[in-house]
């Protein structure tokens, strides 16, 4: 290993080591707290609630919250580790260091703008080379996307938020749902007239007592027998949505480490 890149592959270790804590403790957590729920009637017997009930065992949010942006972080640096190191490659130590950094733009414009200065102390072939990898060169085919599908854009992003803001872990509703209930009316007539079901599924952050799921009807039910049981996700809010954690971590960390190994040529 070249000294002058040891602290990114040291950092790109040490977030694959994060992912794999994580996930071993994020299974085992979820494995051993399945998803279970109450079923209770609505006012006037016109449908029913399922009702989230407590986990055996809280999830350790704030934890899995610290450990995901440590990961983050060790990700986002070892590009701006391997910059510093492309250009001590050209001049060691570089005239202004202050001003090295992987540059991640979705718009051209604003990389000739901000970003190409940058990349401008490191030897032509590299900067060029960074070039290619920006967002803004994907052309949304198929093939190669859309810029603001690109993973450097959704790194860029988790690792911001985990430096300015408080990163939100949550448990999201399960991805497994296992339930098997009997619903009985007066008269099949009542039946009749409530075909097709009308029916809400939650699909948002999992607490106990949270509503996973109500029927509603316009006639009394006279019975509800069955059960429920499913198995939750965690993930972390982003500005398109939840994704999962460790898929996603382990995505970022599979796609930095084809980031930087596209220039270990130039040690």
């Amino acid at each position: 290993m070249s000294a002058l890149i040891r602290s990114v592959e040291l950092k790109l270790n040490r977030a694959c080591e994060q992912v794999q804590l994580l996930s071993h403790s994020i299974s085992d957590w979820a494995a051993n707290n399945p998803v279970t729920a109450d079923c209770k009637l609505s006012d006037g017997r016109l449908g029913f609630q399922l009702i989230q009930k407590d986990f055996t065992i809280a999830p350790s949010l704030d934890e899995w919250s610290l450990q995901f942006g440590e990961c983050v972080h060790n990700l986002r640096s070892a590009l701006d580790n391997l910059v510093f190191a492309l250009a001590r490659v050209k001049c060691d130590p570089p005239e202004k260091p202050i001003s090295i950094a992987f540059p991640i733009y979705q718009d051209r414009e604003k990389f000739e703008k901000d970003g190409r200065k940058k990349i401008n102390q490191l030897p032509m072939a590299a900067a060029e080379l960074i070039e290619k990898l920006q967002p803004f060169q994907r052309d949304g085919s198929h093939k190669f996307g859309t810029p603001e599908r690109d993973a450097l854009v959704l790194l860029q992003s988790l690792s911001n938020d985990d430096k300015h803001k408080v990163p939100s872990v949550v448990v999201l509703a399960p991805t497994e749902m296992g339930h098997d209930f009997d619903v009985s009316f007066y008269s099949d007539e009542d039946a009749s007239a409530n075909v097709q079901p009308d029916v809400t599924v939650w699909v948002g952050p999992l607490l106990p007592g949270t509503v996973l799921m109500e029927l509603r009807t316009n006639s009394p039910l006279k019975s509800v027998n069955g059960a429920f049981e499913g198995h939750a996700i965690v993930a972390i809010e982003t500005p398109s949505g939840p994704v999962a954690v460790v898929q996603t971590l382990q995505a970022l960390h599979q796609y930095t480490n084809l980031v930087a190994s596209q220039f270990r040529a130039f040690f």
